[in-house]
């Protein structure tokens, strides 16, 4: 009897085993309610520039960036437009977003690029985003409220 019981657990184990490492394998992607977090009006915060991105966008040249930086707006639909706003005045309304295999998010200044700028998420909750750039400079987002 002992050695049936034993050879129950066993089994019960093995079998645990294979079910935990089944879902060990399934790789983890944010949900739809997760990508659905950027629906809403954001601030532009602020940008950070790693050494190996300032260099390579503009080698030995200044950084110049616009003053009124902390005041643009922008509001992603759920339709995924891109609204551009300075204060209450609408600037432009053409980029568009959306999310590639890896979860990225792909930001097209037009509707009918093909490509744009692919952003790592290294951050969305419900009043910060953080957007990484494949040079390594990250875009943050507060939301507006």
């Amino acid at each position: 009897m002992k050695k049936l019981f034993i050879g129950l657990l066993i089994v019960a184990a093995g079998a645990a085993i294979f079910f935990l490492l089944q879902k060990k394998d399934i790789p983890l992607t944010a949900s739809t309610f997760q990508q659905e977090k950027i629906i809403g009006k954001w601030k532009f915060d602020s940008i950070f520039f790693t050494n190996d991105s300032i260099e390579k966008l503009m080698p030995g040249i200044v950084l110049v960036v616009d003053s009124n930086l902390r005041k643009y707006h922008y509001e992603f639909s759920k339709d995924g437009s891109i609204a551009f706003l300075v204060g209450d005045s609408l600037v432009k309304d053409s980029s568009t977003y959306e999310w590639n295999k890896e979860k990225q998010l792909v930001w097209k200044e037009k509707p009918a690029d093909n490509s744009g700028d692919v952003f790592n998420v290294t951050q969305l909750t419900n009043d910060s985003l953080a957007l990484q750039s494949k040079d390594s400079s990250v875009l943050l987002f507060t939301k507006v409220k």
